[in-house]
């Protein structure tokens, strides 16, 4: 069974896997079984697969056929189709700037653990990814497949003349570099304090010649219901693992560590879901307070450590900020 605090990808995301690897001439079921991914369920593109799992394929297949980089050139017979309906909607949007608005909000549909984000500086502008729940595995094998992908993405829906400003890499430089200028046809910088591709700001308003605004308001609407769900889902989750550590050791990277990922990858996570750590735990401590100061006989002070407050003074103010009223007035009011 797998770990309910697992980041997760659909299997889909191994679209081609067997074939090149065969091609290759290696057998990819033992790659596989080494990743812990059982081959039959290659069959079932909606099946998913813990992220840890699906990068270990990769790094395992490396390993396997001696391609250093077998991610990126994996990454020249996929397509965006692999997404799911996430891909297609982005396909049918109707320039570059709504696809990566939507893709960046509905990715994890898809994938947990991949994030991404723009930045606008002058004339360009700057798709960065990143990625949550990498401990020590390499991620290079991944990094440089979502990051192939994603150029072949925005060339088919453009032309495949298409070429970024630059592409950025975290990771060293390697020896060869001639794949690289291969696929991606524009200066390419290693061991940069973020991986993403530079494009020109006019490419944000171009329209998709894949554009399709009727197919793009079904699938939105989709997409939309699904997300929430998840949405949901992953707040109530972060939500009950700060009221398991409260008066604890709740902390931003306890919870985070709790749900599988670091701090960074929790934070971007739920900013992207409208909401932050300090106010999930400030919604916990607050409905916790409640419960305690109407159904129990605890003390203020008593309650105040539970919550995991400094000291009493602390709980007070915070409570008052919320309530418009003392703890104390909160509970004569409601007690008698």
């Amino acid at each position: 069974m797998a770990d309910p605090h697992e980041i997760m990808i659909r299997v889909a995301a191994l679209e081609g896997f067997r074939t090149f690897v065969f091609e290759l001439g290696h057998d990819p079921v033992p790659i596989l079984l080494r990743a812990g991914i059982d081959p039959a369920q290659l069959g079932n593109r909606d099946f998913r697969i813990p992220t840890r799992c699906f990068r270990l394929a990769l790094n395992e297949a490396a390993a396997a056929t001696g391609l250093a980089h077998f991610g990126l050139l994996l990454s020249q017979r996929q397509s965006f189709s692999k997404l799911g309906a996430v891909g297609l909607l982005v396909r049918h949007a109707a320039d570059l700037s709504q696809a990566i608005d939507r893709l960046a909000r509905y990715t994890r549909t898809h994938d947990g653990g991949t994030l991404s984000q723009l930045q606008i500086d002058g004339q360009s502008a700057m798709w960065l990814y990143g990625l949550a729940g990498v401990a020590g595995d390499s991620a290079i094998q991944q990094t440089e497949l979502t990051v192939g992908l994603t150029c072949n993405f925005i060339r088919s829906v453009f032309d495949e003349g298409w070429t970024p400003q630059a592409v950025y890499f975290e990771h060293d430089r390697p020896a060869d570099v001639r794949l690289f200028d291969r696929v991606f046809r524009c200066p390419v910088l290693f061991g940069q304090a973020a991986t993403g591709i530079e494009l020109s700001r006019a490419d944000l308003g171009r329209s998709l010649r894949t554009a399709d605004p009727q197919l793009f308001g079904i699938l939105h609407d989709y997409l939309d219901r699904i997300d929430r769900e998840m949405t949901e889902d992953f707040i109530a989750r972060s939500k009950q693992e700060i009221q398991r550590l409260l008066g604890d050791s709740v902390s931003l990277e306890a919870v985070a560590a709790a749900l599988g990922v670091n701090r960074h990858a929790l934070q971007r996570r739920l900013k992207t879901m409208g909401t932050s750590y300090q106010q999930l735990l400030d919604d916990v401590r607050f409905e916790m307070a409640q419960h305690y100061m109407r159904d129990t006989g605890l003390s203020l002070g008593e309650i105040s450590a539970m919550l995991g407050y400094s000291e009493p003074a602390v709980f007070t103010r915070a409570f008052r900020r919320r309530a418009g009223q003392s703890p104390r007035g909160w509970r004569q009011a409601r007690l008698g």
